[in-house]
């Protein structure tokens, strides 16, 4: 334990209270002094101010002046190539130097310089168009005004707005100086990430053909389905669950199987689809795949005669084709998703399912069905450069 006595204790009260020459006052003061330079319209003494802090105290631990309002003086100063420079450098290299600095007490320099920029806006672009600049420059110079004035604090310019502006330049310069720099850092527009999944809940009806028409009833069907998609193509993995009943007896090795006993259609299926159309509204997928068929007793009834127990028909593979049209809802997705591949659907099945039937003789059919469902499919949101 160190003991300091009340003398030494007094000496460094009395350091402590009368300190006052710190760099961070020194940059609180001066900043307070630019500011109101700023605001009486004395852009020279703005200038002398700014590049006393810049060469005095902008140093290693400290943070005078932030990028943003450095880069908001030059545009009232006209150092326009110097702006380019610095633009470029920061993003290149000085990002990281500035990330463990001490940073200046907080004030109104910022905004200030905002507000007054967007009040003179239509001055501070002309004096960019009637600078010596190159066409790009200008322009690239314009949109980068705009953007930093967008947003917080004002709101009076939206990224969305910012976001065409951008397309307008890149259009006009596509492999310009100025490219990657304003897709990396001025424009922020986001799309729909490739992978996605999906889920959806259904009833429906199926009919059966040929042989098996005249041993079980058509009937209705539930189930769910879980899809896995990756830009236009999507796996279904569905899970079908069928209700019928027989037609006539059938005779088991050991049991009869009568005639309107109930009957559960067992009908999994994994397929891969492709969404031949996909706008706004719709979304029409064709599929083809390979599943399972199998027609059982249910459980009720085989505890009730036990000796059904080992009836059953199939399970056989199956070969599947069909197609999903999904009607998109207007469902608010929420702002964690926010894009067009991210929506709730109410989805028309149809599907044609080809059981192979060779070893159970007297069974040889296939099955049509229809499906309504409900479900939603969902996409990771990802940067769009």
């Amino acid at each position: 334990m160190v003991l300091v006595s009340a003398q030494e204790g007094d000496k460094i009260e009395n350091e402590i209270l009368n300190y006052s020459d710190s760099e961070s006052q020194v940059i609180s003061k001066g900043r307070k002094l630019l500011t109101d330079s700023f605001i009486k319209g004395d852009i020279e003494k703005v200038s002398e101010i700014r590049d006393y802090l810049l060469r005095e105290l902008n140093q290693k631990d400290y943070i005078a002046l932030y990028p943003g309002e450095q880069w908001m003086i030059l545009y009232w100063t006209g150092e326009f190539s110097v702006l380019v420079d610095s633009l470029q450098s920061f993003y290149a290299q000085d990002l990281e130097r500035y990330e463990h600095k001490i940073t200046p007490s907080q004030d109104q320099l910022y905004l200030k310089l905002v507000e007054r920029s967007w009040e003179e806006i239509v001055r501070l672009e002309r004096d960019i168009i009637d600078s010596s600049l190159d066409q790009e420059t200008k322009g690239f110079l314009i949109l980068h005004l705009n953007y930093m004035i967008s947003g917080e604090p004002l709101n009076q310019i939206t990224q969305q707005k910012i976001n065409d502006i951008a397309d307008l330049f890149l259009k006009k310069y596509p492999s310009g100086n100025y490219e990657e720099f304003v897709r990396n850092n001025i424009r922020f527009k986001f799309k729909a990430s490739n992978w996605g999944f999906a889920f959806d809940f259904f009833g429906g009806y199926a009919a059966q053909t040929d042989e098996l028409t005249s041993q079980f009833k058509n009937g209705f069907a539930i189930g769910h389905g879980f899809d896995i998609e990756y830009k236009r193509f999507s796996l279904f993995l569905r899970n079908y669950i069928g209700f019928s009943r027989t037609l006539q007896d059938m005779e088991f090795e050991g049991a009869i199987w009568e005639k309107d006993m109930q009957v559960r259609q067992f009908l999994p299926e994994a397929s891969l689809g492709y969404a031949v159309l996909d706008n706004k509204q719709l979304k029409l997928s064709s599929f083809a795949g390979i599943g399972g068929v199998g027609y059982t007793p249910t459980e009720s009834d085989i505890e009730d005669r036990p000796e059904l127990d080992d009836v059953q028909i199939g399970f056989a593979t199956a070969l599947n084709i069909g197609a999903n049209l999904d009607i998109k809802l207007k469902w608010n997705t929420g702002a964690l998703l926010p894009n067009d591949k991210t929506y709730w659907f109410l989805r028309f099945r149809y599907g044609y399912t080809m059981p192979q039937m060779k070893n159970y003789p007297g069974y040889n059919g296939n099955s049509h069905y229809f499906n309504i469902g409900i479900g939603g499919v969902f996409r990771g949101t990802k940067r769009d450069l």
